[in-house]
Order: structure tokens, then C-alpha cells, then sequence
């Protein structure tokens, strides 16, 4: 048991190319801008850059993106397939991702999440994110206020 989840046979671990069309399938489930898997490619050759995927008994079941450059990092997408939310899947991606980009130097996590996704604020806050900014219509279909949201590593 995680933070009073139960994670049974689940990994977390550097995500690689055979992955990436499961990835950007859950991508496309789960945002309403997907990433693709040439998204994921590219993310996973430039080397300020980390792809974590999580992996149970079925498979891929969530990723975390993340790109660090000297003491900052950013979180641009993470997502968890819907038969595998409320496992505590993205509490541990973004442990594992926090981790990867402190040792590469980061001091600071950044993400930007839609001022209605009760259920990802809650995940963020819930990890010690807090709220830093607004981005104005940062958000298309519908267009949508971001948060802009930090974590110190």
C-alpha cells in the first residue's frame, strides 16, 4: 500500500520507443490535447528531457513527461489510463519524475493544469504543489484559464 492505495505489480521506469503508441493512446483518452507518439519520440531523443511510463500486470497504465534546464523543471503532460485512476498511479509518477529531474539538477517543478480539473488540483496539491500563477486562456476546446502550479524539490 501507497498513500493508502493498493499498487499491485506496478513499475515505474524510463519509458522506450515500443512504448510510445500505448502512451499517446492514453494521451488521446485523457487530454484534449494528446499528445502523439511522435511527441513522445521526440521528447524521449532531446536530453533535457525524461519519459517515465507506469506499467502493471495489463501493460502501460499511465506517463509522465518531464524537460529540466539548469535549476527549473517542467511537467507538460502526465496522464493515467481510466481503468487504472484512483491506484495511486499519478501520486507515484510524479514522485519518480520529481526525483529523475533533481538529480539532474532541478530545485523547482513547474506544471500548468485547467482551472476545472478538480481531480488532477487535488493529485497536485495532495503532492505539495501549489498555485503560482494563472495563464489566461491558456486552454483550447473550450478555452480555458490555466493554473500555473510549483513544487519544490
Amino acid at each position: 500500500m501507497v498513500y493508502g492505495y493498493m499498487i499491485a505489480f506496478m513499475t515505474v521506469k524510463v519509458a522506450e520507443k515500443n512504448d510510445f503508441g500505448a502512451l499517446a493512446a492514453i494521451s488521446l483518452a485523457s487530454m484534449s490535447e494528446p499528445w502523439s507518439e511522435a511527441d513522445f519520440v521526440a521528447a524521449s531523443e532531446n536530453p533535457f528531457a525524461i519519459v517515465l511510463k507506469a506499467e502493471d500486470e495489463n501493460g502501460p497504465a499511465g506517463y509522465a513527461v518531464g524537460y529540466f534546464a539548469a535549476d527549473e523543471a517542467e511537467l507538460p503532460s502526465i496522464a493515467v489510463k481510466a481503468s487504472c485512476r484512483g491506484r495511486g498511479i499519478g501520486s507515484r509518477l510524479l514522485s519518480e519524475l520529481s526525483d529523475a529531474v533533481r538529480e539532474k539538477g532541478a530545485s523547482k517543478l513547474f506544471l500548468e493544469v485547467r482551472e476545472s480539473n478538480e481531480a488532477a488540483l487535488a493529485l497536485y496539491q495532495k503532492n505539495g504543489f501549489i498555485t503560482a500563477g494563472v495563464r489566461k486562456r491558456f486552454y483550447r476546446d473550450p478555452d480555458e484559464d490555466a493554473f500555473v502550479m510549483m513544487r519544490l524539490l
